[in-house]
């Protein structure tokens, strides 16, 4: 039986983590730029700007809503039993904390010019490192994991394609944050994401093709 969010105390808490960087944003408003450096590229510096409203508040917004979405997805989810319960933590804490990190940075970088981004790899790499050491303990369901029409249509296809996946992402988490300390092409950054999608993907489809 699902449980009504709205009387779930962690949704709360979470709607009230994606209001700090409204907060934030507010506080900070008038010593923020007419346009704000809203994206960054990979050499960390930015490379699109944004209207100071926008950066302060409407980013925020968009990731309150996501945040819900999120919430009302996997509370729908038929095969609740399925969804191995620290990977839920993670997944639904993810979007509220992020919302948090973002503003810090566009605000700290808009207001004093301290550039934060160079760290963000190292946040995805322990979230990808976190999510892969809980991949192969999340069983079949809709919501969360690897969803391919051949992981979907079997429950061995999907166990055997996420034990896999899970050691490629704690692999690819740990390369993700090296990238925050040694200098690497952005190249590798792109292909360690790549391989960490193609790999499992690949190998789920030849199991169903060797069990067709």
């Amino acid at each position: 039986m699902k449980n009504n969010i709205f009387k779930t105390k962690s949704f709360w808490i979470s709607v009230a983590l994606c209001l700090i960087p409204i907060v934030l944003s507010a506080v900070f408003y008038n010593q923020m730029p007419d346009m704000v450096a809203t994206h960054f590229g990979f050499d960390n510096q930015p490379d699109s700007y944004s209207p100071k409203w926008l950066a302060a508040f409407l980013i925020p917004l968009v990731m309150l809503a996501a945040n819900a979405v999120c919430w009302f997805a996997i509370n729908a989810e038929p095969k609740q039993q399925g969804i191995n319960k620290n990977i839920k933590r993670v997944i639904l804490w993810m979007i509220p904390i992020l919302s948090v990190v973002v503003q810090c940075i566009i605000i700290t970088y808009s207001v004093s010019g301290i550039n934060l981004v160079s760290f963000v790899p190292l946040l995805i790499g322990v979230l990808f490192i976190i999510i892969g050491n809980y991949l192969p303990k999340c069983r079949h369901n809709y919501t969360m994991g690897i969803k391919l029409p051949w992981t979907l249509a079997s429950e061995e296809n999907w166990n055997r394609t996420h034990r896999m996946a899970g050691r490629i992402w704690i692999i690819g988490g740990v390369i993700m944050m090296l990238y925050t300390f040694i200098q690497m092409h952005y190249a590798l950054f792109l292909t360690v994401i790549a391989i960490m999608v193609i790999i499992p993907a690949v190998y789920s489809y030849v199991i169903y093709r060797r069990e067709s």
